[in-house]
């Protein structure tokens, strides 16, 4: 017992005293004393975690950058990051507003719709927890956790809570029919109406090669966006969704790579004509492409299937992964889709840069799926164009043009405009 006060006395004072200094220097730590953390200004004496900070650096734009505060044990194996960053976007919608914060044609207003619409958000900004370190058994690992307020009343909202190593990834992201690297930079956090965009709770098995191919497999929570009636019901599932991706980066460069990518989902549901369960099996392909030459960059994605619409961005929130078949009640089926995307990035230099995109996503119709929803969704488009300016390290503001359009079953077109306006600061 006395041993155990002392080392706590001994940590009390320490800590202290290592902030006051200006947290420039290590703190010397007896040999006898229970190891502490140190706090630091920079990490350059712990070569090790530096590296796997940086090779766990997510590309996706609104993912935050590596952090700025970092908690180094005393050998300089293990660190925990704590960051993320504050974003305040200003949204003008015009000649037609968008019924949500994201820019997405699916979601344009119709009828007596306001014809303009201004609004201020914040709820992109983030915070995160990663832990990364070393060992014997799981190699370069990184434990990360990160939320943002776009939960129930500015509420905080889960993003992320995963355990990475270089083989395996277990716990809750973004889905594995995915290609990150590949998504155009855009203030607009939706992104092209063509973009595979989905967060999953999965157990995710990869390998590299030495020459620049990667492929990975994945059994994910299935999450189903779908229309029921009074004859057809869609509650819970019984299999979970199955994708894999193969990977080239040519040279093993990682601004140059093609990827491929497959899913299976088996979705459940509950004939009520016959009072038994069923199911209807989709699926979907993806060929996407990162190309730099330079300093332009091209990106774009394609990608088919069928029940698929939740996984895709602008139509997860239209309920299409299963609708109810029109010539037999009780049953359902699956609409096929199409979607896409093709951007391109210019950098200026190091402080300048500049985005243009163009995306698409398209239905089609089956068994008189057509007629029997005239006012339904079939297609939308989805155009971006915009430039960053990096005032320093952590702070960026951009400017943005948006143009959508959005054209039903019965032919009625329907298009909006948005001008976003960003200031965001990484700590």
């Amino acid at each position: 017992m006395k041993m155990f006060i002392e080392r706590i006395a001994v940590s009390a004072l320490l800590l202290p005293a290592a902030i006051a200094a200006g947290a420039q220097n290590w703190v010397a730590v007896p040999e006898d004393v229970t190891p502490i953390v140190c706090i630091s200004e920079t990490v350059n004496e712990a070569p090790e975690v530096v590296e796997i900070f940086q090779n766990t650096q997510s590309t996706y734009h609104h993912d935050p950058r590596e952090p700025r505060f970092v908690l180094v044990d005393r050998k300089g194996r293990w660190g925990l990051g704590i960051g993320g960053y504050l974003q305040t976007k200003i949204e003008y919608d015009f000649d037609k507003a968008v019924d949500n914060v994201d820019f997405l044609p699916s979601a344009i207003q119709r009828g007596g719709a306001p014809s303009s619409q201004y609004r201020m958000d914040m709820t992109n900004s983030t915070l995160f927890l990663k832990l990364v370190g070393r060992s014997r058994f799981l190699g370069d690992f990184m434990v990360y956790t990160s939320a943002d307020w776009r939960g129930s009343g500015l509420g905080f909202k889960l993003q992320n809570a995963y355990l990475s190593t270089k083989y395996f990834k277990v716990g809750y992201t973004v889905g594995t029919f995915m290609d990150l690297a590949a998504v155009p930079v855009t203030i607009d956090y939706g992104g092209p109406c063509g973009m595979t965009f989905y967060r999953s709770t999965l157990l995710q098995l990869r390998y590299g090669f030495d020459f620049g191919l990667s492929m990975g497999i994945a059994v994910e929570a299935p999450d189903v966006n779908a229309t029921g009636d009074e004859n057809l019901y869609i509650g819970a599932q019984r299999c979970p969704n199955v994708p894999l991706y193969v990977q080239y980066n040519w040279r093993n460069m990682p601004g140059n790579h093609i990827r491929v990518a497959a899913i299976m989902r088996d979705i459940s549901y509950t004939d009520k004509v016959t009072a038994k369960d069923t199911d209807k099996v989709g699926w979907g392909v993806q060929a996407s492409m990162l190309a730099t030459i330079g300093k332009l960059q091209l990106k774009g994605q394609f990608t088919v299937g069928e029940g698929i619409g939740s996984l895709v961005n602008n139509i997860s929130n239209v309920g299409i992964d299963v609708v109810p078949n029109p010539n037999e009640p009780g049953k359902a089926m699956m609409l096929a889709c199409e979607a896409w995307y093709a951007g391109i990035q210019y950098n200026i230099n190091s402080k300048w840069f500049a985005t243009a995109a163009f995306s698409q996503t398209a239905l089609h119709s089956r068994n008189g799926y057509a007629e029997a929803n005239p006012g339904g969704y079939r297609k939308g488009q989805y155009a971006v164009a915009n430039v960053f300016y990096n005032v320093s390290d952590n702070f960026q503001v951009g400017l943005e043009y948006l143009h959508g359009w959005r054209i039903d079953f019965d032919k009625k077109t329907y298009n909006a405009n948005r001008v976003n306006l960003s200031a965001r600061y990484d700590f």
